[in-house]
C-alpha cells in the first residue's frame, strides 16, 4: 500500500485521498492477519470500510468459484474413471469425486466469517496521526510523507475533507 499511495520520496505529491487526509489529521487504521502476526496499515479517513467491503465481496467471489467446482467434480471424475477402466473405474470417480465434493463444501461451506483472516478489520476509524502511529503502522511513511509534503506545499492543501477527495479518487480510476 504505501509503494502505491505514497509517492512523496519520489517528489511527486502522495495521492490527492493522502494529503486530505494528511491536512484533516484523519486516518483509518486497517489491522492484516499475517502468518507472523498482526499487521497496521493507514488508509485515508473514510476509506477502511470501502477497503474492508472490497476484500469480503472478493472472498464471496473465490469461495463462489470453488464451490463451481463441486459438480465439476461430481460429474468428471466418474465419467473419467469409467474411461480409463469402465466400471470399477466409474466406482473409484465416484467414491474419489464424494470425498472430494465434501472436502470442499466443509471447508468453503461452512466456514464462520468471523474466523475469516483473509479479511482487514477497522481497528480505528477516523484516528488523529499519532494515535494512528501508536499501533506500529507498516506503512507509517504514508502519514509522514503526506504531512511533509504539506508542511512544503501549503498551497497543495486539498479544500475537500478525506472522503471526498477518496471518492474522487475513485470516480478518476473507473
Amino acid at each position: 500500500m504505501s509503494d502505491t499511495a505514497s509517492n512523496g520520496r519520489d517528489g511527486d505529491p502522495p495521492e490527492e485521498p493522502y494529503l486530505a487526509a494528511a491536512a484533516a489529521d484523519r486516518w483509518d487504521v486497517l489491522r492484516y492477519e499475517e502468518d507472523h502476526g498482526p499487521v497496521h496499515r493507514v488508509v485515508p479517513a473514510g476509506a477502511g470500510s470501502s477497503i474492508v467491503t472490497a476484500y469480503e465481496r472478493r472472498g464471496r467471489s473465490r469461495r463462489r468459484l470453488v464451490l463451481a467446482l463441486v459438480p465439476v467434480a461430481a460429474v468428471g471424475l466418474p465419467a473419467a474413471g469409467w474411461l480409463f477402466a469402465g466400471t470399477y473405474g466409474l466406482a473409484v470417480g465416484a467414491v474419489v469425486a464424494a470425498i472430494t465434493a465434501a472436502i470442499i463444501v466443509r471447508r468453503h461451506v461452512s466456514e464462520d466469517p468471523e474466523d475469516r483472516t483473509d479479511v482487514p478489520d477497522v481497528v480505528d476509524a477516523s484516528a488523529d496521526a499519532e494515535t494512528a502511529r501508536s499501533y506500529g503502522l507498516e506503512n507509517e511513511a504514508t502519514i509522514g510523507d503526506a504531512e511533509a509534503y504539506l508542511a512544503a506545499n501549503p498551497a497543495a492543501t486539498p479544500d475537500r475533507s478525506p472522503e471526498d477527495a477518496l471518492e474522487a479518487a475513485q470516480r478518476r480510476s473507473r
